[in-house]
């Protein structure tokens, strides 16, 4: 899952106010959640970011940031198509500025920045209509893709980057009309970007992310992959196929699983979220339940996971929902309510705070964040 950019995104970042009308929540109020914190591992050099471009029916981008610091937040994130930049061959522009709006709001905020191209990711191919039919290994979209990453530097500070990812749940790309070598293909194309990004930048780290489950389920694949990056980003809904919730305490095992799967590198984990709605067979004590076994999960894997972006801050509206499933080309009330819950606060007018806030919150105020 990922974050398009929108005109309403656009206003976000403009911290202007969106009127929208309220909608209901679909959680089952089912008592309240008690996270027991035992033996918190302190956080060491791990980040912590949250989705918070979102807005409530009422509040403004400046309330998101004041709740993100008041959660302890060390950065924010957004995802880019490649299209969305080089709109036509060889033009390049700022999608509604916000590249360089998101820079400097984390650079006054004191925050980094998680920032993700698309060439591909799991809804497809996002290259320039000229490049559609050029493989990946090519030099012609190798230094169309440099002219990419030279652009966006001068629209965003490099040293507010916490990394850059190429391409987003790469996992879930169909390559069934691509040749038999594709992936050999991309990992040469992020060995040259990795390569690249490193002569100007050498602190950066560059990777890419697939999901959880696409990635401990083709181990070889990714490893193979990996040698070409500084490190692994995954994704992470808890998901049964028909979208609704695994147990909240499945996080433990399946971190653990991921861990073992990919010993060799550092783990980004750019989103993790875990829907409210009971329609999803979920409700605001199993979120903050799931919350609470996380930060369990995450402490065991401490030395390999470094950071996790939450998704996210406030929930969508209903119309919200439905444009951000607009890519999947998927309407089924089930996914449109896992898109709208996930938030950690209500939509409604100033928003708030479901019980997973304050679980969250304590988490990190016992680990020192």
């Amino acid at each position: 899952m990922y974050k398009q950019i929108t005109v309403a995104v656009m206003i976000f970042l403009g911290l202007t106010l969106l009127s929208c009308q309220s909608d209901d929540t679909g959680d089952t109020p089912d008592g309240d959640f008690t996270c027991e914190v035992v033996d918190a591992v302190p956080k060491g050099d791990r980040k912590v970011g949250i989705d918070l471009l979102d807005l409530t029916a009422s509040n403004s981008f400046d309330d998101n940031i004041n709740l993100a610091s008041q959660l302890g937040v060390e950065f924010i994130a957004l995802h880019v198509a490649w299209t969305s930049i080089e709109t036509s061959p060889n033009n390049l522009s700022d999608p509604g500025d916000a590249l360089s709006l998101l820079s400097t709001v984390a650079a006054a905020n004191n925050l980094k920045f998680s920032l993700t191209l698309r060439p591909i990711d799991l809804s497809g191919k996002t290259v320039p209509p000229d490049l559609d039919g050029v493989r990946f290994n090519d030099d012609q979209m190798i230094d169309r893709f440099k002219a990419v990453i030279d652009f966006v530097f001068t629209k965003v500070d490099p040293s507010v980057l916490l990394n850059l990812q190429i391409g987003n749940e790469i996992d879930g790309y169909d390559t069934a009309g691509e040749v038999s070598t594709f992936w050999e293909d991309y990992g040469h194309f992020l060995k040259a970007m990795t390569g690249y990004v490193h002569t100007s930048q050498p602190q950066l780290k560059v990777g890419f992310t697939g999901t959880l489950y696409g990635l401990i389920d083709r181990p070889a694949l990714f490893n193979d992959l990996l040698e070409n990056v500084d490190i692994l980003g995954a994704t992470y809904y808890p998901l049964q196929a028909d979208f609704a919730v695994k147990d909240p305490e499945v996080v433990i095992d399946e971190l653990d699983l991921l861990v073992k799967a990919f010993p060799a590198a550092p783990i980004y984990l750019q989103e993790v979220g875990y829907q409210s709605s009971a329609q999803n067979e979920s409700s605001a004590a199993k979120q903050a339940a799931f919350y609470c076994n996380f930060f369990k999960a995450w402490d065991q894997q401490q030395h390999v996971i470094k950071s996790a972006n939450l998704v996210r801050l406030n929930d969508l509206s209903e119309a919200g929902a439905h444009q951000s499933a607009g890519p999947y080309n998927i309407s089924g009330t089930t996914f449109i309510e896992y898109l709208r819950t996930l938030g950690i606060r209500n939509y409604e007018g100033e928003g708030s705070n479901k019980q997973a806030f304050d679980i969250i919150h304590n988490n990190l105020s016992e680990r020192g964040w």
